[in-house]
């Protein structure tokens, strides 16, 4: 038997009518009720009937049981998700729709034409909400059902969909591909040919605009009247033709709202759209007018606001529009950020039904130009009347954008410690793992281009997993509601002040920087602002460490640029001879500060030289939240260590073995050769305190993820990513890149490194380069040496740097910085045992004198007494 939807299709009584002599009285009780709670809320859809349909429905689902029955609360699903997407209750209509489709899914549910009614819509709302990874998820799903049935028109459907998804993102060239191929299909609909040559000319004028600086020229696609009226108006736009782009649109308009049955969001949009074209005309009012329609436009049931209220916006991308624009209109400093702020506010709305790093990523770019904008405001406003709330405030949003996935996987984590019994936060643990593992396993395979029918199934358990972890997201979020973490300059200094450091951190927008600098209670707030010879300097500094001669062939140009560099940055505020920590930003994620030069100088001989290893120990963080929460209690100090060496191959490892020895020393437990294989890391991981990795890495590329390379296998970042119970106190990766991947805004680099901080490790060392082996092998002596004497991570990093350029026996050559500076520190200023010994003792012995001291008091009193 087939069923419809009602919303589509009217009435089911004529088909329950024959259902009645089919099934048991009980079923046919249940049934029979399901189907017309439908056809009341069909005959007089409202929030009224709505709210009785929600009632009804929580009830049918604890008693639903047989297969009839399921697929009865699936149509109503349906039903209510199609009437919720039409009056903008869109994040309801994702809940009832991914109701449907886990139902009938899960249960294995058919003679129903659930891509229509369910799948369809529901990619679209993930769309229109910014969750591309699960639409495309959603899309992909019901093409290979589609393809399965040899379903033509859903099929294709599907392709045109997943375009619309591509083009979002910005990737117009694949959506284009997508598009060609199902334009050749015959069985397209004169409706789908149309909406294909639609996308094909927006998807053109796009990838014309991204690659091209060249004004975008108009090609004609057959496309309908309204769009090709509205791309003339936008070539008018490009050609600085204002006027001219606002008749083409209001002829668009006026054809546009002809139109029956416009949803609010499209509506919406086309306000949007106007207002771009009133901006370029210098006309604000009337900009701020059609910006003002659209907002009142996306409201649920039209309620029309006097005031903006965050409790009923939701996570819509097309408020993040129109605040942004009305941000820009507004004149007055304190208005703008309120709007700014309203756009982080849907923003966060948005995150949170995100389920992947994918997603969250390319979610947080826009965030990281809107937090650029509000600093640029504040930093005005700061020179003004130089107030510190103004540098606080700016530093709030420089530190909200930074890490926003690490920190989150970071608190999910937290709170699993703080909560071992919540089985909610066991469960989402457990599913983000897994989640991981599967997506590199889908990554491996489309690598491999092997077992298709796996990589189906596999896209089917991810688009489960991801809406039953975006539930369960959800309801944590509702039970813990201090989601976000905040760090202020004044937790900041406690911690400083305890460490014996200062800090300095960055914030990399895409036209200028700016630098914190805080040390012994005063915060100092630097614009760098990026000049074509300055930009050049940073860039020259990092590619000379590309090729191990390239800083040899030339050291007085490498020390002219350190040196430059080191001002730029503006490193001559720090105090010599302590601490300091660095929080990079964009490409200074990639610079090795410690071969930074203090002061112009000629000489050649790389132990004169004044690097700023010399004047300042180092250690990195990822940003201000990570720095401020680890402190260092009582360390694991087992060791295991994987060394491949990879002999008798090309990749071999000459001086790993020497490396191991250090190791064995400090007795470790050691992996070498075939031993050192991936299985092997997987199971022992987890078991030590610090994990030793010899071997060689990639960084990736803008298509394949960085990798660890074991004797038998690689591991992609995403296992890494899914590693179970690894948490250790430090990770030294001994090999090449480790800290190097494709740079995401705010973010940072996709590195191996990243990786490990990821799946839990407190601290890691890693390098920023194509590491030498023998350099690499002297450096991590020196640190397992000195760690051997210390216990601390932080001062045994900086020592072995110190120890290879005062080893007499390493050349001058060989001391150029390529050869010692590659490896960084993210991690805690631990203290060494000896210090902690050091306080022990001398706690001990103040009570002993304040014991002492007590008696003489005692006894000088007794005898006043007396």
């Amino acid at each position: 038997m087939i069923r419809g939807n009602s919303m589509q299709f009217g009435s089911f009584k004529s088909i329950l009518f024959i259902l009645l002599f089919s099934i048991s009285s009980f079923s046919q009780n249940l049934e029979d009720q399901i189907y017309n709670a439908i056809d009341i809320f069909v005959a007089n859809p409202n929030s009224t009937t709505l709210n009785e349909l929600n009632q009804k429905e929580f009830v049918f689902s604890k008693s639903v049981a047989t297969t009839d029955e399921k697929l009865a609360l699936v149509i109503l699903y349906c039903n209510k998700g199609s009437f919720e997407m039409k009056t903008n209750l869109q994040q309801k209509a994702i809940d009832s729709y991914e109701k449907a489709w886990l139902l009938f899914s899960n249960n294995h549910l058919s003679n129903y034409d659930i891509i229509e009614f369910c799948l369809k819509p529901l990619g679209t709302l993930y769309t229109k909400t910014g969750n591309f990874t699960l639409a495309e998820n959603i899309i992909k799903k019901y093409i290979f059902m589609a393809e399965k049935d040899n379903n033509q028109p859903n099929i294709i459907s599907g392709y045109i969909n997943l375009s619309i998804v591509y083009k979002t993102i910005g990737n117009h060239k694949t959506a284009i591909d997508l598009l060609q191929k199902v334009a050749k299909n015959q069985n397209a609909s004169s409706l789908q040919k149309k909406r294909i040559q639609e996308e094909l000319a927006v998807n053109t004028m796009g990838l014309q605009n991204l690659n091209s600086q060249e004004k975008i020229t108009f090609k004609e696609f057959g496309t309908n009247a309204i769009q090709e009226l509205k791309n003339k108006a936008w070539i008018a736009l490009q050609n600085n033709n204002p006027d001219v782009a606002l008749t083409y649109f209001e002829k668009a308009k006026t054809q546009f709202l002809k139109e029956k049955n416009i949803d609010a969001r499209t509506l919406a949009k086309l306000y949007t759209e106007e207002a771009s074209i009133y901006i370029s005309l210098n006309d604000l009012q009337k900009a701020k007018n059609s910006f003002t329609k659209a907002y009142a436009t996306l409201l649920p049931f039209n309620k029309i606001h006097t005031h903006l209220d965050t409790n009923i916006l939701y996570s819509e991308n097309t408020f993040l529009i129109i605040f942004d624009g009305l941000a820009y209109l507004e004149e007055d400093a304190q208005k703008k950020l309120k709007w700014y702020d309203l756009s982080f506010y849907v923003s966060d709305l948005i995150r949170d039904q995100l389920i992947s790093q994918e997603a969250e990523i390319r979610h947080q770019i826009e965030n990281r130009k809107r937090t650029e904008k509000c600093i640029d405001i504040l930093w005005n406003a700061y020179q003004d009347k130089k107030e510190f709330r103004f540098l606080e405030q700016a530093f709030q949003y420089a530190e909200k954008t930074k890490n926003t996935v690490l920190k989150d996987r970071n608190h999910q984590k937290t709170l699993v410690e703080q909560f071992p019994n919540n089985p909610d936060l066991q469960l989402q643990n457990e599913l983000v793992n897994k989640q991981e593992l599967l997506i590199n396993e889908y990554i491996r395979l489309q690598i491999t281009q092997e077992n298709q029918a796996r990589l189906i199934s596999l896209n089917n358990e991810l688009a489960t997993l991801s809406i039953q972890l975006k539930n369960l997201n959800r309801k944590i979020n509702t039970t813990f509601k201090n989601k976000t973490e905040t760090t202020t300059l004044q937790d900041l200094q406690k911690k400083l002040n305890e460490d014996q450091a200062q800090l300095l951190y960055y914030f990399w927008g895409k036209e200028k920087a700016y630098s914190f600098y805080s040390n012994n209670g005063e915060v100092i707030w630097k614009k760098i602002t990026f000049k074509q010879n300055q930009e050049t300097t940073l860039k020259k500094f990092i590619a000379s460490f590309e090729e191990a001669n390239t800083i040899n062939s030339n050291v007085a140009s490498f020390t002219t640029t350190a040196h430059s560099l080191y001002d730029i940055l503006g490193l001559e505020q720090i105090e010599p001879q302590k601490n300091l920590v660095i929080i990079p930003d964009g490409l200074l994620h990639f610079v090795a500060f410690d071969a930074l030069v203090t002061q112009k100088t000629n000489s050649k001989t790389y132990t004169t030289i004044p690097f700023l290893v010399y004047q300042n120990k180092i250690a990195y963080q990822s940003n201000a939240t990570f720095y401020s929460k680890n402190v260092v209690s009582h360390k694991n100090n087992s060791i295991v260590g994987f060394f491949p060496v990879f002999k008798n191959t090309n990749a071999y490892l000459e001086y790993s073995i020497e490396e191991s020895k250090v190791l064995e020393q400090n007795n470790a437990t050691l992996f070498l050769n075939e031993a050192a294989n991936r299985e092997n890391f997987k199971k022992y991981c987890h078991q030590y305190g610090i994990i030793h990795l010899s071997t060689h890495g990639t960084s990736g590329s803008f298509s394949t993820p960085a990798t660890l390379v074991f004797y038998d296998d690689v591991m992609l970042v995403n296992e890494l990513y899914g590693l179970h119970d690894c948490h250790p106190d430090l990770v030294v990766l001994s090999a090449c890149e480790t800290g190097i991947g494709k740079l995401q805004k705010g973010e940072g680099a996709i590195s191996i490194a990243r990786a490990f901080q990821y799946a839990g490790a407190k601290n890691v060392l890693f390098s920023l380069w194509k590491i030498n082996d023998f350099s690499t092998s002297e450096i991590m002596r020196h640190f397992y040496s000195n760690y051997n004497k210390q216990h601390s991570f932080f001062e045994s990093n900086y020592a072995s740097k110190l120890s290879y350029l005062e080893d007499e026996a390493i050349s001058n050559a060989k001391k150029s910085p390529y050869y010692w500076s590659a490896f960084v520190y993210y991690g805690a200023i631990d203290s060494s045992e000896t210090t902690y010994i050091y306080y022990y003792v001398l706690g001990f012995l103040l009570l002993i004198v304040l014991f002492l001291s007590y008696g003489r008091i005692a006894r000088f009193l007794k005898r006043k007494e007396i």
